[in-house]
């Protein structure tokens, strides 16, 4: 709104009574010289005549005369003084009287003067104080509002507001304060009122919505002001939009982190623990196979010792979970079609859901290949479809689909931009999770079924085999809305490696080859020696590395195998083995191993299943694969 110009003295209107006021001041001039001529007429003249007419004539204009006077120069400074008064009433910019007396008119004069300059000072301050507030308020790079605080009306915003909420500012100055937040605020907003107080300050946090829809979280700091000239909150909001999704996006790592860490430490202390027990299954198993083997058919103990093997060979299963649960499970990868694994899944699936719940598969096109341990995958779909079965107890529908993972999922899943994408979405209609349960699903041992009827490692399972894998696994689930677990994995652009190994195992496992034998545990180097021996086998033992070198440069023959556990205290396997490959060139190598969580010591070690084997394992399975090394018609190392 553009300033008022300054008013000149010229232009300023008389003020109303002036004329009325010299009229009175000459009455009264009048009135008192009025007495003195009644007593002129009253009074009998000495000399009657035309002298005497002239003297009270002369009388008569003597006292008019002086009566104007005195009257006007009493009139003519006050008069002025009542215009300098009213010029200074209707704003006239630098209007001062210009009455120089030392009467009581001048000294009234000089204090109009006086008040005039203090009132002019005052006002420029005012201005000027109005100009900063207009100026930081309009330029101020946060949304700022004033709202009237009865009736709510937004009463002046800055452009920054006008910008950030999209309404152009007519639009904006007709709305209300509660037209800037998103509907489910309106309960809060309505109980948070403040009674109006000028000293009444308050902070908080709303949620906002623009002209376009799009929902802002604000941090609005209000405070009460009279300065629009009424009862009224000046607001001004900081947008926390994008701290706050940082903010969550942090919670979320720092949850992962702490899952993470969880996993680790259970981790650790299971394959540990996994890792001796795999040795003590290992003997177990090669005594038993090595008693079984003295013993007749007919032998009554037979059975006995039979039972013991079985009961190993469950433990050995159980083992491999504990180290699929800690991670540190020896991972055989290979690149596949995950499409494939799906669809050899089929048959399985539909007899282990039952006839009450429909499977439905649907594989999508183009989907490119995976590496990971088909094993693995195939063991996380069992998993979870055994967990949807127990979810849909009165029947539903369970849906398997691959595809690959759009640019948006990627974003939404939190995934490496940088790579492509295969998922495998397992969804059933079952009866779905709560927050609260779906928080914890991934933890060891925790289950939600009843006791006996869950171990609470499934889930567990899965989601160390996918981490393992490179993988992640994201689960989206409401309580009667069912659920679906997406297993997302790193595409690759390779071809399909064969799955099956070429293993043409003979029927005779004999042999008179010299199998170098390097294991610190005594109880399978035991039976691993005497299952070999048993075969033909010349077989030198060896309870570290350096005791396998120093068997090896005394031996004056040819050695065909070094058999040699990875994990070993001193030397380890594969130091071993580089060091023995410098001496004899010809000579193979089988490596076996429980588990390693040192990547520095699989460097080197060929994980491919026809030079690796894996604790706990079987004489037989022993024997099978030292036989299968020594055919091979080309050196692995």
């Amino acid at each position: 709104m553009p300033d008022r110009a300054p008013l000149q003295q010229d232009d300023v209107p008389l003020p109303p009574g002036g004329t009325g006021l010299r009229t009175r001041l000459l009455g009264m001039a009048l009135i008192v010289s009025t007495p003195p001529l009644l007593v002129s007429l009253l009074t009998p003249m000495p000399n009657s005549g035309w002298r005497g007419v002239l003297l009270f004539g002369g009388a008569l204009i003597v006292s008019i005369t002086l009566a104007l006077y005195f009257g006007t120069k009493i009139s003519r400074p006050v008069q002025a003084l009542i215009e300098d008064a009213h010029a200074l009433a209707v704003g006239v910019a630098g209007h001062r009287s210009r009455i120089r007396s030392s009467d009581e008119i001048g000294s009234l004069a000089t204090a109009l003067n006086q008040m005039a300059e203090t009132v002019e000072r005052r006002s420029a301050a005012l201005a000027d104080s109005e100009r900063r507030y207009r100026f930081l308020f309009d330029s101020n790079p946060l949304p700022m509002w004033a709202w009237d605080a009865d009736t709510m009306l937004i009463l002046a915003v800055n452009e920054s507001a006008v910008e950030q909420y999209g309404y152009d500012r007519d639009t904006f100055l007709s709305l209300r304060i509660v037209d800037l937040l998103d509907p489910v605020e309106h309960a809060r907003f309505s109980g948070a009122r403040l009674p109006f107080s000028e000293s009444k300050q308050s902070a908080g946090s709303w949620q906002h919505r623009t002209a376009s829809g799009r929902l802002l979280e604000m941090e609005v700091i209000t405070t009460s002001s009279r300065r629009l000239g009424r009862a009224s909150w000046l607001s001004v909001g900081i947008d926390v939009t994008a701290r706050r999704e940082a903010e969550r996006a942090l919670a979320r790592s720092e949850e992962q982190l702490r899952q993470s860490q969880k996993m680790e430490a259970i981790g650790t202390f299971a394959g540990g623990i996994s890792h001796d027990f795999s040795n003590l299954l290992t003997g177990m198993l090669g005594y038993c196979d090595l008693a079984l083997a003295m013993m007749s058919a007919d032998d009554p103990v037979r059975r006995d010792v039979s039972e013991i093997r079985a009961l190993a060979v469950r433990g050995t299963d159980l083992s491999k979970q504990i180290l699929a649960v800690s991670r540190k499970q020896i991972v055989q990868a290979t690149v596949l079609d995950p499409n494939s694994v799906i669809a050899g899944l089929d048959r399985l699936l539909r007899r282990l859901m039952g006839e009450h719940i429909e499977v439905t598969t649907t594989l999508g096109g183009d989907l490119g290949t995976i590496r990971i341990d088909a094993a693995q995958l195939e063991q996380v779909m069992l998993s979870l479809a055994s967990n949807a079965r127990d979810a849909m107890s009165a029947g539903g529908t369970l849906r398997i689909a691959s595809a690959r993972v759009s640019d948006s999922e990627v974003q939404s899943f939190g995934l490496d931009a940088q790579r492509e994408w295969i998922v495998i979405r397992v969804t059933d209609t079952g009866v779905g999770m709560t927050d609260a349960v779906r928080k914890h699903i991934f933890e060891p041992f925790f289950t939600t079924k009843e006791r006996g009827k869950g171990t609470g490692l499934g889930l567990p399972l899965a989601y160390g085999m996918i981490d393992q894998s490179g993988g992640e696994i994201r689960v989206s689930s409401a309580p009667g809305l069912g659920t679906t677990f997406h297993l997302l994995l790193p595409r690759l652009g390779e071809l399909p490696t064969d799955l099956a190994v070429e293993e043409d195992v003979p029927e005779v496992l004999m042999g008179e080859e010299t199998v170098l034998l390097t294991e610190d545990e005594d109880s399978v180097r035991t039976v691993a020696t005497a299952a070999l021996e048993r075969r033909g086998y010349r077989v030198l033992a060896a309870a570290d590395g350096d005791s396998a070198i120093a068997i090896s440069r005394a031996f004056p023959g040819r050695i065909d195998l070094l058999v040699t556990d990875v994990v070993m205290p001193g030397m380890n396997g594969r130091e071993l083995a580089e060091q023995l490959g410098q001496m004899r060139p010809d000579m193979r190598v089988l490596f076996v191993s429980g588990y390693t969580d040192d990547a520095v010591l699989l460097k080197g070690v060929s994980l491919d299943a026809r030079t690796f084997m894996q604790k706990p394992f079987t004489s037989l399975e022993l024997a099978r694969r030292v036989r299968v090394v020594l055919d091979q018609s080309l050196r692995v190392s």
